[in-house]
């Protein structure tokens, strides 16, 4: 069932959860450092989850399989199962350490969830933590973000395994995804302020930029989901970056995805590929 060996190939399986057991946002007062480092807005969880099902249907209409993990109020972030554990070609790589408390535990609830995903086919990154909303993949080469959620020591143990091209984001981003996203095409959207110029030299050797401002990137800009090599899903508020990515002849659906935006979790984050063409 694992097959992923780029962000671009025809989607076939996904691992998504309902968010029923995030917060209201009232209720939520127990990491500042979410509502202000990262600047986390308010959000209506009502609308977070209708706007979840207009996803999921349009996931369907691309024949996309679904594979949902059962939410859980002892796990209120689950619904971004991006960084409980990502797939790199044939094997699913997690950590067990993770930045948020409340995340610690996401990987059993996902095996529980998804009893096709077999022990032979997980492997354990013991060092440090790892998460996968700073993995992304081009074929041969991993791209992995040095950030707030990622360590270098978990970076050095995954190196074992596949090929890493480590990217040095600092502790002031989240993920590398909120910054970056790879596009059909060999096209990139990308925040370039947030990269150091050596990294920035080394994305420019195999991908064409696409800028996006810092307040788009802010409010997941760049945080786009690509379904196939033609098309791709974007928050509907984001007109001039939907300009940009058509006028290089890609597909963009819009959606209105304000809810897990607020949320600092936008398409990819709220997504776990299992399996491309």
């Amino acid at each position: 069932m694992l097959h992923i060996y780029n962000e671009t190939s025809p989607l076939t399986d996904l691992c998504v959860c309902l968010g029923s057991a995030v917060p209201q946002f009232d209720s939520y007062r127990n990491d500042p450092k979410q509502l202000k480092n990262f600047k986390m807005l308010p959000w209506n969880k009502a609308k977070l989850l209708k706007q979840q099902q207009q996803f999921f249907e349009v996931m369907s209409q691309y024949g996309v399989n679904l594979h949902f993990v059962n939410h859980s109020d002892v796990h209120p972030w689950q619904m971004y199962t991006r960084d409980t554990g990502f797939v790199i070609h044939n094997k699913f790589y997690f950590s067990r350490n993770r930045e948020l408390t409340e995340r610690v535990g996401e990987i059993e609830l996902l095996r529980q969830s998804i009893p096709t995903l077999l022990d032979q086919d997980m492997i354990e990154i013991i060092q440090g933590k790892i998460e996968g909303g700073d993995v992304l993949i081009d074929e041969d080469t991993v791209y992995v973000g040095i950030s707030d959620r990622t360590t270098l020591d978990a970076v050095t143990e995954l190196a074992q395994y596949v090929k890493v091209t480590p990217i040095y984001l600092g502790t002031s981003v989240m993920h590398l995804d909120t910054r970056m996203t790879i596009l059909p095409g060999q096209q990139l959207l990308i925040y370039p302020s947030a990269f150091l110029k050596a990294d920035l030299n080394i994305l420019k050797t195999r991908f064409t930029l696409i800028e996006v401002t810092e307040a788009e990137a802010l409010m997941m800009g760049t945080n786009v989901f690509v379904i196939n090599p033609t098309t791709v899903i974007l928050h509907s508020s984001f007109i001039r970056i939907a300009r940009l990515i058509e006028s290089v002849g890609i597909k963009v659906e819009q959606i209105d995805y304000s809810e897990p935006n607020a949320l600092l979790g936008s398409f990819r984050c709220a997504t776990l590929p299992l399996a491309r063409l």
